[in-house]
């Protein structure tokens, strides 16, 4: 008995293939405009995805040009909280002292401390206001300054304070043209500085006070030489790893808590942003792009269902007098439905195949 029900249902399929076949045949240009419909479908989906992660990388890459993994930024700020008998809107300043401390903590793996300062900058003939950045050799692994010629600070240059300066790829090409800028002599402030290195280019979407590709870093030893170096601009650090960025600037700003006086909870005392802050703002802005994306395609590809959808239907209205008639002389039902839908199934894997 259920050998004979599977042959009864095999000679079924394979009649049913034979009919949506010769359909799908007779009828090649209709089928082959649904197939193009579920196959733009396809290919709308896929790209608009691939977009979506494209653009992603592209977001992180830019934000990683400006910090590394593990790195955070901290602005002096001005005190929200009342502290340890101090009132509120005290203003917080570093020094050199706080960067030290700072770099004897456990999970700070890199420190610098970050003056800056507008100055005019004088080469030959040609003269132009750039933002100098007086920094520690660790600066340059920490926000991503790679050089295309020569070298970034070093800690010999820190501890001789040496007049050396490392130019951002853009202002290089600003001073110098086609000239090659290292072992140039240039001023800055009226002081003579030699050009070392050559930042390479990079894309940075993320940037304080100047894009790095426009300023001009020299040792923080030397930047005393020009101006007044008491207070820091800013103080830089990197985790001893990505996944202690968290436990690192508490531990971070517990300290320096502790040294000026006020609520280690305050926000507006120590203002940071660092690569986990960027990496926070890129999720938020590609999952909303994403969402709309996908449902671009979707919609893409649910009209291409909508046409298979419609010429299965003229198809069907077509068949009218030829299913009657196959019901007269006793045609299962089943076979039918299955002579459809295999002609369906065909046509959308088939357009899926090629899309």
């Amino acid at each position: 008995m259920t050998g004979g029900r599977l042959r009864r249902w095999s000679h079924l399929l394979a009649e049913a293939s034979r009919e949506a076949w010769r359909g799908l045949v007779r009828n090649r240009v209709r089928s082959g405009l649904s197939m193009l419909g579920i196959s733009w479908g396809i290919v709308s989906v896929v790209v608009l995805l691939a977009y979506g992660d494209g653009f992603q990388a592209a977001l992180l890459r830019g934000f990683k040009g400006a910090f590394g993994d593990g790195v955070t930024v901290l602005f002096p700020g001005q005190t929200s909280l009342q502290a340890g008998g101090e009132r509120a809107g005290r203003r917080v300043r570093l020094d050199m002292a706080d960067a030290e401390a700072v770099a004897g903590l456990p999970l700070v793996r890199a420190w610098s401390p970050e003056f800056w300062s507008d100055a005019q900058v004088v080469w030959g003939t040609r003269q132009s206001t750039r933002v100098i950045r007086g920094v520690a050799p660790a600066y340059g692994s920490m926000r991503s300054q790679p050089a295309s010629s020569g070298r970034f600070i070093d800690a010999e240059d820190v501890r001789l304070q040496r007049r050396v300066v490392f130019v951002g790829a853009k202002a290089a090409r600003e001073l110098f043209g086609d000239t090659p800028p290292v072992g140039q002599q240039v001023r800055i402030m009226g002081i003579r500085f030699e050009v070392i290195g050559v930042q390479q280019e990079k894309v940075q979407l993320s940037n304080y006070r100047r894009p790095d590709k426009e300023c001009l870093f020299i040792p923080y030893t030397t930047a005393g030489q020009l101006w007044d170096t008491r207070y820091l601009n800013t103080l830089v650090y990197q985790a001893a790893d990505a996944t202690l960025d968290a436990r690192a600037s508490a531990q971070v700003r517990a300290l320096l808590a502790e040294r000026h006086a006020f609520d280690p909870g305050d926000e507006r005392a120590l203002r940071a942003f660092g690569s986990a802050d960027a990496q926070a703002i890129t999720a938020g802005i590609v999952l909303g792009l994403q969402l709309v994306l996908t449902f671009i395609g979707v919609l893409t590809l649910a009209i291409g269902g909508v046409g298979v959808m419609n010429i299965m239907l003229v198809s069907v209205t077509e068949r009218t007098r030829e299913i009657g008639l196959r019901k007269a002389l006793r045609g299962a039902p089943s076979a039918f439905l299955l002579q459809f839908l295999l002609e369906g199934l065909v046509t959308t894997l088939a357009g899926g195949s090629a899309g």
